[in-house]
């Protein structure tokens, strides 16, 4: 195999596999080490702290615990220092040549565990549950304010990867735009579907079991592997083998197997790579609101449009050429990441 350019059609970026610069599995050494809050008392999610946090928005308390006591599952709280807030004015105006909206929105905390020494790798299937629950629960609950055109949910493992208190935690961004990643593909579904009449993810999921070169792991409804055109060495996409366009609409059941297929991957990429640091995201449906500028932007979005999750590995170096290009350089092939990571034990 020579390197090579490969196009990652849902997002019309190119990425390209650098066999020149190539590094073996076993070449990455990047591992993060986070050294525990020895004072719990300092920890703002730990239990018994719910005072140093917002008050809470949403909480699971199997014991019918009262709001901002112990007692929860998983916590969710307004981001102390939010980047967008609700009660600002959404209005968009020209400052000059230039435009700009108010910074309308939501940011929201959600803490998946009380265990302060507990991290993503270390969940077991129902803590993955709880998790996605509320994530699921969360997007619902922000889309009945008609303003809101995007939520977007994240999570930052490791300091590398943007995490800035130890204890595990997501976050949530409500935005009043749909945000261009999930626009450009938006755009690509519809095309791919006017030209195909099929939707691309269910395509795409199609030919990955049928070629079986990057597939690592899959259950009756969901399939995990290394995109063709990976971003990152050890990229790894997590999608439903059913076609569905919006993450907010997915049954418990689905959401268990959805935790089975997360719990498998969290635990094979921390073996793989000794606790690497990485960013997961869902890919989702933005509600179905009317367009003024473009009236059938959303049409038909629910046969072109399928939600998914990447887990993004920040092992690699982004540097002048990506951010000059947006072209990102993999040095490690994905069937390679995807071999490596059935294989370790």
């Amino acid at each position: 195999m020579t390197s090579e350019l490969r196009l990652d059609y849902l997002n019309n970026r190119w990425t390209l596999i650098s066999i020149e610069r190539s590094r073996r599995p076993h070449d990455y050494t990047v591992s993060i080490y986070e050294e525990p809050t020895t004072d719990l008392s300092k920890c703002p999610f730990e239990y018994g702290n719910e005072d140093k946090t917002p008050p809470e928005v949403f909480a699971i308390r199997p014991d019918g615990s009262l709001p901002n006591t112990p007692g929860w599952k998983v916590r969710v709280f307004p981001n102390k220092y939010p980047a967008l807030r609700l009660e600002n004015e959404k209005k968009r105006e020209g400052d000059g040549f230039f435009e700009k909206i108010g910074g309308f929105g939501a940011h929201e905390v959600i803490v998946e565990t009380p265990d302060h020494f507990k991290h993503i790798q270390d969940f077991n299937q129902e803590e993955h549950f709880y998790m996605f629950f509320t994530f699921r629960e969360r997007i619902k609950a922000l889309y009945q304010d008609i303003r809101i055109a995007y939520v977007h949910i994240f999570k930052n493992h490791g300091k590398e990867a943007g995490k800035s208190l130890v204890h595990s935690h997501s976050q949530l961004i409500a935005l009043p735009t749909i945000p261009t990643k999930i626009d450009t593909q938006i755009r690509q579904s519809k095309r791919y579907f006017k030209e195909k009449e099929r939707c691309y993810l269910c395509d795409e999921i199609k030919a990955e079991i049928r070629e079986n070169k990057r597939v690592v792991y899959e259950n009756s409804k969901f399939i995990a592997y290394c995109p063709y055109g990976s971003l990152f060495p050890f990229q790894v996409r997590i999608a439903p083998k059913f076609h569905s366009h919006d993450f907010s609409v997915v049954s418990d059941n689905d959401l268990r197997q959805l935790s089975e297929c997360m719990e498998y991957i969290v635990k094979k990429l921390h073996k793989a790579l000794i606790n690497p640091p990485f960013n997961f995201v869902i890919n989702t449906s933005p509600p179905i609101r009317d367009n003024p500028v473009d009236p059938d932007y959303f049409y038909g979005i629910q046969q072109f449009y399928h939600w998914h999750i990447d887990i993004l590995p920040r092992i690699t170096t982004v540097a002048g050429f990506e951010l000059g290009t947006d072209i990102y350089i993999n040095p490690t092939p994905p069937e390679e990441a995807a071999k490596f990571l059935i294989e370790v034990v």
